[in-house]
């Protein structure tokens, strides 16, 4: 009986620790963030914390999200290193269990570059800052 439930207990143990592996793989990256601030190569302001510009990033995911004015929810394809994240492929839904495949352009109000190349500045646990190829600087919190 001792035998049986020894094995049972290791049998559920590798069932737990096998069962999921969708663990997050892009680090510090890895969850929602707030702009704070976007500055364009110019130094002028573009969008600030008021304008409530999310981005969120989950495995080889991402979704952007605007609250204020027109309003957005885009999600996208995502590679990442350690010097850039890219961006690409995004979509929204259609309706009817569809998702409709946009132009890069529909992620520019919150700033995302035609290119979707995000050069990143500084990564932490709390605070990102990314650059992108015209110079533009997005300043974010996690939350």
């Amino acid at each position: 009986m001792k035998r049986n439930s020894i094995l049972t207990l290791i049998l559920l143990l590798v069932c737990i620790l096998t069962g999921c592996n969708k663990w997050d793989c892009n680090g510090d990256l890895d969850g929602m963030w707030q702009l704070l601030e976007w500055r364009d190569e110019a130094g002028s302001t573009r969008a600030t914390k008021q304008d409530m510009v999310f981005y969120s990033f989950q495995l080889r995911m991402a979704s952007f999200r605007k609250n204020k004015g027109e309003g957005l929810y885009v999600r996208s394809s995502i590679e990442v290193s350690s010097q850039q994240i890219r961006i690409f492929d995004p979509i929204e839904y259609a309706g009817d269990g569809h998702d409709a495949v946009l132009p890069m352009s529909a992620l520019a109000s919150v700033g995302v570059p035609d290119d979707g190349i995000l050069w990143i500045e500084t990564l932490t646990g709390s605070t990102m800052v990314l650059r992108t190829n015209k110079n533009d600087v997005l300043t974010f919190r996690k939350y």
